[in-house]
């Protein structure tokens, strides 16, 4: 009997070379879900994964397989959240949803992370209405029960959330095969949910993130494991010269994912969720050798199949001489439909081949999208902030403070206007800087003009330098938030997305009014 498989196994793999078209797509899929009249339902249970040691969704009858969420403008998400979490005498045990990026009231049963919150035994219903006027792109829903988000995020409690639409922007993505891709971290140490009633998501955290970046280098890491779509090492189908849109999450809770195709250039059209040209007068695309992506950051863009195998890699990133390491790592393999299974049977790891560049795709205007506020020039700032982020041995802080549940606002804002925020880091380490409801304008790093103007929720803000007198200059940032949208009037937050520093303070509230 294992002589008959083996035998067949031999000559399906023989007829994959020459019958490539008629192989299944080897790409890592995630399930979906569609609105039917408007309304996209979702039902959730928050579940411990004896497989991982950590808590999960589980959708349905599947554990971990968080659903893609897509939606068009003006529809709604109701989403039910059940907790079936065991109680436990040191929590993490309480869990909620945010949902990242999209332009939506913060007041409940909406998205609200600072009321709403599930016990084990609770439920959760949420009602989150997508404005006619939302940007299309990626966007995505996780967990952000503070202090517990960093160990729920870490074990993989996200999904996606597609707003269609981008295509009617840019036609010439309406032709290409779209690869939806959620990046993780996932620790790799086991009994977290063992000891649930022993161990705290700070001890996970110096448990999994031991290592420091030394200089320049990244060092090895063993205690996390990135994944694509849950799988440590994916395989992709793709043709040579064949064009294909990468819509990409970095849904890990701190780790920096900098994207590359070593021998090509990747053809930029998205950030954040909103299209580079959606303020006016910027490029519709850029051509970039790689995208570097802060936890909770978005990239959608254009990948061309090369002439012979080829790699999806995050390249080292230096988070700082007091950051987590994240050395350069394989996430994918690259390869024609017709040999894309050898990589599945154990083919060795192809080398990146010649440097090649393509031409990028003509991405022409096409119809009109709904008018909204990141579509018009900003206004003059009604106000000026500064944000400072620093640390003292225990807590990461925001102006000297750590976060204190129910404390007031740290901002008021004025529903209507635009606001210069500039944020200086004074730790050795690069924080992700994120906003709650509203998308900003990256105007300086270390005040250096980027060059363009771009829509983001989440930004790096680079640590702080040593001046020849020994003193330290901060890294900076200098941004411009954008109120304008009535739909954001509430209270929320503003924090840095590497979760861990989030749970331990580094996070404030701004009420809009």
């Amino acid at each position: 009997m294992r002589f008959l498989t083996l035998l067949a196994s031999v000559l399906w793999l023989a007829g994959c070379a020459a019958h490539a078209q008629t192989l299944p797509d080897v790409f890592p899929q995630i399930p979906e879900i569609r609105p039917v009249n408007h309304v996209a339902k979702v039902v959730l249970h928050v579940v411990g994964d004896y497989d991982t040691h950590g808590p999960q969704f589980m959708y349905g009858l599947s554990v971990g397989q968080v659903p893609t969420i897509r939606v068009e403008p003006g529809d709604t998400i109701e989403m039910t959240v059940y907790n079936d979490l065991p109680r436990s005498k040191t929590p993490p045990d309480t869990v909620n949803v945010h949902f990242h990026g999209l332009t939506v009231s913060p007041n409940a049963p909406g998205d609200d992370v600072l009321t709403t919150l599930a016990h084990p035994g609770d439920v959760l219903h949420y009602r989150v209405h997508i404005p006619a006027t939302q940007e299309p792109g990626l966007y995505w829903y996780h967990p952000h029960a503070m202090p517990e988000t960093y160990w729920q995020v870490s074990y993989g409690m996200s999904g996606a959330i597609v707003v269609e639409g981008l295509q009617r922007h840019f036609p010439a993505l309406a032709g290409m095969k779209e690869r939806i891709i959620v990046l993780r971290d996932v620790p790799t140490i086991g009994g977290m949910f063992d000891d649930l009633d022993d161990v705290t998501p700070a001890q996970l955290h110096r448990r999994a993130n031991g290592a420091k970046v030394t200089g320049p280098a990244c060092r090895p890491e063993t205690n996390l494991q990135p994944t694509f779509n849950r799988e440590a090492r994916a395989v992709v189908g793709i043709a040579p010269g064949e064009r294909q849109f990468f819509r990409v999450v970095n849904a890990s809770a701190a780790r920096y994912f900098d994207l590359a195709v070593p021998g090509e250039n990747l053809q930029l059209v998205a950030m954040d969720g909103v299209a580079l040209d959606a303020y006016p007068g910027q490029r519709r695309s850029q051509v970039v050798p790689d995208v570097a992506l802060p936890p909770g950051a978005r990239a959608e863009f254009i990948v061309t199949g090369l002439g012979h195998p080829s790699l999806l890699v995050s390249k080292c990133f230096n988070a700082g001489s007091g950051g987590d390491a994240d050395p350069g790592v394989v996430l994918a393999d690259l390869r024609d439909p017709g040999y894309a299974q050898a990589a599945i049977t154990g083919s060795p790891t192809p080398s990146p081949g010649p440097d090649v560049t393509y031409a990028p795709v003509d991405l022409t205007v096409g119809q009109a999208l709904p008018d909204n506020t990141m579509s018009h020039p900003a206004p003059a700032p009604a106000a000026h902030r500064r944000v400072v982020l620093s640390e003292d041995g225990t807590n990461f802080l925001i102006n000297g403070m750590a976060f204190m549940m129910g404390g007031p606002p740290m901002f008021v804002a004025r529903s209507g206007t635009v606001e210069e925020w500039d944020i200086d880091n004074k730790t050795d380490e690069v924080h992700a800087f994120h906003v709650h409801q509203v998308h900003f304008l990256l105007l300086a790093t270390d005040g250096r003009d980027p060059g363009y103007r771009r829509w983001l929720d989440t930004v790096n803000v680079p640590p702080r330098t040593r001046r020849p007198d020994g003193t330290y200059a901060p890294g900076s940032v200098r941004i411009l938030v954008d109120f304008r949208d009535p739909i954001a009037r509430g209270t929320f937050v503003f924090h840095c997305h590497i979760l861990d520093h989030e749970d331990h303070g580094m996070m404030a509230t701004i009420r809009v009014i």
